[in-house]
């Protein structure tokens, strides 16, 4: 005895993401994966760039910042804005907006936090 429809087929998706057809398929079947922004992006790597030198810097001159908490919180949140696929330009302004709040007046810094706001304008432009 059989139960359920002759060639009845279907698509499962595993949970390690493969997919598994059962029964005809029709069309197209390839898959594109895209992960993470395009590496040589010259606006991206500038802005990562300029990133890395300014966490170096914090390093350096932790004694000098409002609050060095604040700064790392935001130069975080500003690499991993960074990392994605598409960059939100309202979240990394608001995160540039932290920095410089938490900078305070340290001169040595400020011109590097200047420097990423310009690399991180001209990605998002």
């Amino acid at each position: 005895m059989r139960f359920g429809r002759a060639n009845a087929g279907g698509t499962n998706v595993t949970g390690n993401g493969n997919q598994v057809n059962t029964g005809r398929v029709g069309g197209d079947m390839r898959q594109v994966h895209v992960s993470g922004p395009a590496a040589s992006d010259p606006r991206l790597l500038a802005a990562q760039a300029r990133l890395t030198e300014l966490e170096a810097a914090l390093d350096t001159h932790a004694d000098e910042v409002h609050s060095i908490d604040s700064c790392r919180r935001a130069v975080a949140r500003i690499d991993e804005e960074l990392s994605t696929p598409a960059p939100d330009g309202r979240r990394l302004t608001e995160n540039l907006e932290m920095l410089s709040l938490a900078l305070g007046s340290a001169t040595s810094l400020t011109s590097l936090a200047g420097s990423l706001r310009s690399a991180i304008e001209a990605l998002l432009s």
